[in-house]
């Protein structure tokens, strides 16, 4: 099973849900650019350096590139010295991130590691799924999309109430899926598929169908 898993796919194609099942059945590290920024902020022991450039975050700039790889490189390194492999979800947003990330697999001697996992979902149907799922106020359980869910007034998990989110509004979701879609997976897609590690699996099916397709790919 390769060390280093990279799930691709538009906002609602499951990739979130399908992360989660990886990191429970194989153990992997789980590389999640907010959860490292959220760290960071609480750290007190964190270098002055990169506490600044957080701080400039929050009047409005984007986080430097260089900050981000500073904080998922060693992230990765952790994983991989603890003898786990790691699983990047949404991590990688353009072909320049894509090459970098590359670039440190291929200097870690990790490029045969390395397995691009395409979940396929047309942008129509990203959209249907995002204005249909609701979070419980309570504990953050995302309630997804699905048919079976639909006249449930309660957390699944907690009892909590259910709401729509603030940003998972029409417009909101629309403005998301221009930024994050298929038209800007494309030529991360072409990038991976050119490296030849790349997978695809229909977004389309159901969660059990979808984990069942990712399991096969990582046995071959």
């Amino acid at each position: 099973m390769q060390k280093i898993i990279i799930l691709i796919g538009p906002p609602g194609s499951g990739k979130g849900t399908q992360a989660k099942k990886l990191v429970e059945k194989h153990k992997y590290g789980h590389i999640s650019t907010g959860d490292l920024l959220r760290a960071l902020a609480s750290d007190p022991n964190a270098d002055s350096e990169d506490k600044k450039k957080l701080e400039e975050m929050k009047t409005g700039k984007l986080v430097s590139d260089d900050l981000i790889y500073k904080l998922a490189f060693a992230e990765i390194e952790k994983y991989l010295d603890a003898g786990q492999g790691v699983l990047l979800d949404g991590a990688i947003r353009n072909v320049a991130q894509a090459e970098k990330y590359q670039d440190f697999f291929v200097s870690k001697n990790l490029a045969d590691e390395v397995k691009a996992i395409e979940v396929s979902l047309s942008d129509e149907e990203s959209f249907n799924r995002l204005t249909k799922r609701r979070v419980c106020k309570s504990c953050g359980e995302i309630i997804p999309w699905l048919p079976k869910y639909y006249n449930i007034d309660k957390c699944l998990k907690c009892g909590g109430d259910l709401e729509v989110r603030a940003d998972d509004s029409e417009e909101v979701i629309k403005e998301r899926i221009d930024k994050q879609g298929n038209v800007p997976l494309k030529p991360i897609l072409d990038f991976y598929d050119n490296l030849g590690v790349l997978k695809k699996v229909d977004g389309q099916k159901t969660i059990e169908e979808v984990e069942s397709d990712i399991d096969q790919i990582l046995k071959n």
